[in-house]
């Protein structure tokens, strides 16, 4: 029996756990190894080999040359991005948030909406505007934190072949949207998912994106952070000779059903309303047909820029600072849909507007049959709700009446975890609902989180 032998080396380029899968893959192929282990805390990678069977660092290098990873016998610091890297990375986030501030400003992205009479073409138009909007940061920030994978996955490989996870990962949503639409239709309520519940699993989602943008970005402290499964879990999952590592893409893309942004959770209540199989899988399908141009182009514009050896550290510092950003927006918005503190109360505190005190906005206690009833009027208007701050009385019963002034896109599903649960959806001139208030501060928003919360106290 061969003895084994253990040679330390230092890498330069790791910035996630899924480069130490990475480069554990590449190594592991070479004749002779017998066990991997890299480290992205230490920037290590130890490997044993039988005698007689070392590789030269040369060799090593060339192997994992097209995947942006370097090695060597000495010690290396994080790695740095250069001037001309920060510069051109601040160019690109310039233009596409001063293009986010004028459509957030026409209130485009805002317009969208359905209701259980909208046919498949509107559905399709809100996947669209989804698909450049909150499912462009939660599904958009999943694809980009796995694409440097995929990429290095299949490095060297022909451009059809660097494509083909980004496909499956498209194509296995479109299956999914559609199959389990129609479950969701078939049903009923046993696959609906109430709005605490999604937004807990996407606010555990959204932290885990910021500590991979974090750790792209070479922050402290946060490359010690890693959320591993066991070797040889990740190994077969990133082996894309084997069943798994194949369908491995499509399997995600299909499952990301049941992590709803705002807009998806929307879709999915009108489709679970249906009772039809065919019609809840054509309303599912139409949505997810929506997100895929905007999805699509990220997914190949990762391809090509990852192949870029000129841009490649540009995009994936761009991409970091997106993930981080688009992760941090929608844990505030989940914030708000649980009625926990978020930055929104901030600004909410310098925004406020102030509704004249002759208007019938607000709450009163009037007496009805010999009890007393809390009646509390709100305005909806263009994207925001009115008054901003309300004062109950804990234990009335309470009837809320919200005038309908044009109200547009999610803020037509009001929403107030703890106060009542149950969506409130905005249609026609006056929409109501009954609630007893219990004493606590409470926050209405829509079901995403997205407009303003107005703040509610129960004394």
């Amino acid at each position: 029996m061969k003895k084994e032998k253990q040679c330390t080396y230092y890498v330069s380029g790791m910035h996630c756990p899924a480069c130490e899968v990475l480069i554990e893959k590449k190594i592991s192929k070479f004749p002779g190894v017998t066990h991997v282990d890299a480290s992205l805390s230490k920037n290590e990678l130890q490997v044993s080999y039988q005698k007689g069977s070392r590789k030269s660092l040369d060799e090593i290098n060339n192997a994992l040359f097209e995947s942006g990873y370097s090695v060597s016998d000495e010690p290396v610091g994080n790695v740095v991005f250069d001037q001309l890297t920060i510069m051109r990375a601040a160019a690109v986030f310039a233009f596409f948030f001063i293009g986010y501030l004028i459509l957030e400003d026409s209130n485009i992205l805002a317009q969208a909406s359905v209701d259980g009479n909208s046919g498949i073409i509107a559905f399709f138009v809100l996947g669209i505007v989804a698909g450049v909007s909150s499912c462009a940061a939660l599904v958009g920030g999943i694809l980009l934190s796995v694409s440097k994978q995929w990429s290095s996955l299949y490095a060297g490989a022909k451009e059809h072949k660097r494509a083909f996870p980004f496909i499956l990962f498209n194509a296995g949503r479109l299956v999914g949207f559609a199959v389990f639409g129609a479950a969701l239709g078939y049903v009923g309520s046993f696959f609906q998912l109430s709005i605490q519940l999604a937004s807990a699993m996407t606010l555990v989602v959204s932290v885990l994106m910021i500590t991979i943008g974090l750790q792209m970005l070479q922050v402290p402290g946060f490359r010690n952070l890693t959320f591993r499964l066991p070797s040889f879990i990740t190994r077969s999952i990133s082996d894309e000779s084997k069943f798994n590592g194949i369908w491995g893409p499509f399997m995600l893309g299909s499952f990301t059903f049941f992590l709803p942004c705002g807009f998806t959770l929307m879709a999915q209540t009108l489709a679970l309303a249906t009772g039809s199989p065919l019609t809840s899988m054509l309303m599912m399908g139409a949505f997810a047909l929506g997100t895929l141009p905007m999805l699509g182009v990220i997914s190949f514009s990762s391809i090509s820029l990852q192949n870029n050896k000129a841009l490649a550290g540009t995009f994936n510092l761009v991409v970091a600072i997106f993930i981080v950003l688009f992760g941090l927006y929608t844990v505030n918005s989940q914030l708000n849909v649980l009625g926990l503190v978020s930055a929104s109360d901030i600004r909410a505190g310098f925004t406020s507007k102030q509704i004249e005190v002759s208007t019938t906005l607000g709450a009163k206690v009037v007496e009805r049959n010999g009890k007393q009833v809390q009646q509390v009027t709100m305005q909806a208007k263009g994207f925001e709700y009115f008054p901003q701050t309300l004062q109950l009385k804990a234990g009335i019963p309470t009837e809320l009446t919200v005038l309908n002034e044009g109200i547009v896109g999610c803020a037509r599903a009001m929403f107030s975890a703890g106060l009542f649960n149950d969506v409130l959806y905005l249609q026609g001139d006056s929409s109501t609902t009954t609630f007893t208030p219990q004493k606590g501060s409470y926050k209405i928003s829509c079901s995403m989180g997205m407009v303003t919360p107005v703040r509610v106290e129960v004394i």
